[in-house]
């Protein structure tokens, strides 16, 4: 891990937690850490264990490839739980603008009037 860039590895769990919305304190409850050592792993001055990294996975519905190498194949991954269709949902409005995502909701109202 001496070429392992972790400041750009940190960067892109930066970029992965605004573009889901979440705040430092939200995600750091989600994975039961401290928000100054998330924002030393963001930093890249420290480093994640492989339990948090999938956790973050799952949380951002990215493969840890995404996070750890950056590679352009950032498909989304769908978790695995009960409710696959809710899963798989919003797996595909991540990667969605948010042009695309009231689009989306106008046909869902269309086809589903509450």
């Amino acid at each position: 891990m001496d070429n392992f860039d972790f400041k750009q590895f940190g960067s892109r769990i930066r970029d992965a937690r605004k573009k889901s919305n979440l705040t430092i304190e939200k995600l750091c409850e989600m994975l039961d850490i401290s928000p100054s050592f998330l924002g030393s792993v963001e930093r890249g001055e420290s480093r994640i264990s492989i339990e948090k990294l999938c956790r973050l996975s799952e949380i951002f519905h990215v493969s840890t490839d995404y996070l750890i190498k950056g590679t352009q194949d950032n498909t989304p991954s769908v978790p695995k739980s009960e409710n696959h269709a809710l899963d798989a949902l919003n797996a595909y409005l991540y990667n969605s603008t948010e042009d695309e995502i009231l689009f989306i909701l106008s046909l869902i109202k269309f086809i589903k009037p509450r």
